[in-house]
């Protein structure tokens, strides 16, 4: 090998020395072992590689929910149902992209369905300092069945973060909206006063159904280091290992209107329609691990996110997404 490097340093010195007259030979034994250097050597291979359009086919297995990108998102509706998504994404060497995916999880009767289908286009730039990027996602379902793990029809996403260094500080923003129709077993309570100055109160109970309008805004901010590991078992792969701390804010809307007829009487004409409203605020902290493995053109992603809600809530506070996808890169 340093018999080559000599070489190559004085190819590079007889080209740009102006005194230099004499023509540099190569014996036939010394051109076929360079111009093997020259195609084994994962160094140079690197070096001399172009950027290319890629085709990605995939299929991921997770619990998340509501949106490709933002985990923030997610975190807000995580149940036990596991979800599968079959995915097929373009990316163009100019840093653009475009792709669909599908969602596809058991129904009530546990047969799998595809509740939503994602069609997603974004742009990514990649330069010395930052990094950054845009999406946007449509989600496309059948908007008159009960469907409350479709919340939102458009998608919006974004970021920005430092492209090297020991700590990579990033910002994301997220928004999202859309409509969804939702009906659950509930009861209310009401206090009537009678004509005779007493109070009696009734119990009414049954299957609620809402025509739902929500809308999420997020923004997180993030620190990260990038870990990259080569030849771990083969000259052909590599792992990258990404861990990330988080600080999520965020604000929410949700506008319910109850279709229901018995919500058209005086009594509980006032329980119609609500809207509910969260301030922008500190919502979360979480952490997140996002590994990919690749193999010549296979891909492994294996991803944790874990939420801590901070406010006050009767609900869950720890939040926990997994999601792993696996597919080929051409």
């Amino acid at each position: 090998m340093l018999k080559f490097l000599f070489i190559l340093t004085a190819v590079c010195f007889c080209s740009f020395a102006y005194a230099q007259t004499d023509t540099l030979t190569f014996s036939k034994e010394e051109i076929r072992l360079l111009d093997s250097m020259f195609k084994n050597d994962e160094f140079i291979k690197l070096m001399m590689k172009k950027d290319k359009n890629y085709l990605d086919i995939s299929i991921g297995i997770g619990n998340r929910v509501f949106s490709a990108h933002n985990n923030a998102a997610n975190a807000t509706g995580v149940n036990k149902q596991l979800i599968y998504t079959p995915a097929i994404n373009y990316r163009l060497k100019s840093g653009l992209s475009f792709g669909i995916t599908g969602f596809i999880t058991g129904d009530s009767t546990g047969k799998p369905e595809v509740y939503q289908t994602g069609i997603n286009a974004g742009y990514d730039y990649y330069g010395k300092a930052v990094t950054a990027g845009i999406a946007y996602t449509r989600y496309l379902r059948d908007g008159n069945k009960y469907n409350s793990k479709s919340l939102y029809q458009n998608d919006f996403f974004g970021y920005i973060k430092k492209a090297k260094g020991v700590i990579q500080p990033g910002l994301y923003l997220g928004y999202a909206s859309g409509t969804y129709k939702e009906s659950r077993y509930a009861t209310f309570i009401k206090t009537f006063r009678l004509p005779s100055g007493r109070d009696t109160t009734i119990v009414i109970s049954g299957y609620d159904s809402t025509d739902n309008k929500t809308s999420y805004l997020s923004t997180t901010a993030s620190m990260e280091h990038d870990f990259v590991f080569y030849k771990l078992f083969s000259k052909d792969d590599r792992l990258d290992f990404t861990p990330s701390l988080l600080v999520n804010f965020g604000s929410d809307k949700l506008t319910q209107v109850h279709t229901n007829r018995i919500f058209d009487r005086p009594a509980l004409s006032d329980r119609k329609k609500s809207d509910l409203t969260n301030k922008f605020q500190v919502q979360s902290v979480a952490a997140f691990f996002n590994f990919t493995y690749m193999f010549k053109k296979f891909f492994l992603q294996p991803n944790l996110y874990v939420d801590y809600y901070l406010p006050e809530t009767s609900e869950e506070r720890v939040s926990v997404i997994f999601s792993l996808t696996t597919g080929f890169s051409f």
